[in-house]
């Protein structure tokens, strides 16, 4: 059987060759953002076939997958997936945060724990975990970024709702963002964060900043997801995006960003992970 990695990269080149698609792997200094609600072109995803193809089982319906790869890079893969229709048992096989662009999907795990999410809304799913993947309308698209690990390592889903502010009690106090190698510009903004998963090189969880504006040297590789406020970023070539609810980027490792946040503060959910 061939791996979902092998599968996705294979569509990778694939839209390496046809005009208008993502390069296979973010240059560092760029960005991506995926708007919630803002669906990815047809014409930019590559036919995947049956979800069978990447290990799933199909459980009802006839369900087609999609794909396209914004960043490639050691057992690191991200970019824009799209199931139509169906009911697929999923045997995960790398971990993974993505977040709804389009449409609604309805996820159960092998504890039992149900959720729906529509668009804005993102997850993080711990690799080997059975989860059954329920489409009920002609399709749902998603960014995401995934790590395949060393060894499975099967958890709970955690679930990050759209407009559902994260309690400050569950976070920790990280102090001035300047203490994680950021060069605060303007303001007095702190920093705050949640984690749900610390592995190897890689973190996921939730994380806050208040008001002010940051330059960062992004140690890793990110997707992320604005839960609650907004952020406005600027990266090295000069392109500058507001992030509202929601809303999701896609950050290279070593790219100088400009984080801007011009109310009380933002929340994101994310997944990242130090690229060698």
């Amino acid at each position: 059987m061939r791996s979902m990695v092998a599968v996705l990269l294979a569509g990778a080149m694939t839209l390496a060759g046809s005009a208008g698609a993502a390069a296979s792997e973010l240059e560092v200094g760029g960005m991506i953002v995926y708007e919630a609600g803002e669906p990815v072109a047809q014409s930019e995803l590559s036919d995947l076939g049956s979800p069978e193809s990447l290990g799933g089982t199909v459980v009802a319906g006839d369900p087609r997958i999609s794909a396209r790869i914004d960043h490639a890079r050691g057992g690191v893969l991200a970019g824009v997936f799209q199931a139509t229709r169906g009911s697929v048992l999923i045997h995960f096989p790398f971990t993974e945060h993505a977040t709804i662009l389009e449409g609604e999907v309805r996820l159960t795990d092998q504890w039992g724990n149900r959720a729906s999410l529509q668009a804005g809304d993102s997850y993080f799913i711990r690799q080997g975990s059975d989860i059954l993947w329920e489409v009920n309308g002609p399709r749902v698209q998603k960014s995401f970024f995934n790590r395949t690990e060393t060894t499975d390592a099967p958890a709970p889903m955690v679930v990050y709702d759209a407009h559902r502010e994260v309690a400050q009690d569950e976070l920790t106090d990280l102090g001035d963002p300047e203490g994680l190698g950021g060069t605060v510009l303007s303001g007095d903004p702190r920093i705050s964060a949640r984690i749900d998963h610390a592995g190897e090189q890689a973190l996921a969880g939730v994380f806050q900043a208040t008001r002010g504006d940051v330059r960062i040297a992004f140690p890793f590789t990110e997707h992320a997801t604005v839960l609650s406020g907004a952020v406005t970023l600027t990266d090295q070539t000069g392109a500058q995006r507001r992030l509202a609810v929601g809303d999701s980027y896609l950050i290279r490792q070593a790219s100088s960003i400009l984080w801007q946040v011009g109310q009380s503060r933002v929340q994101k959910s994310f997944f990242n992970e130090v690229e060698r």
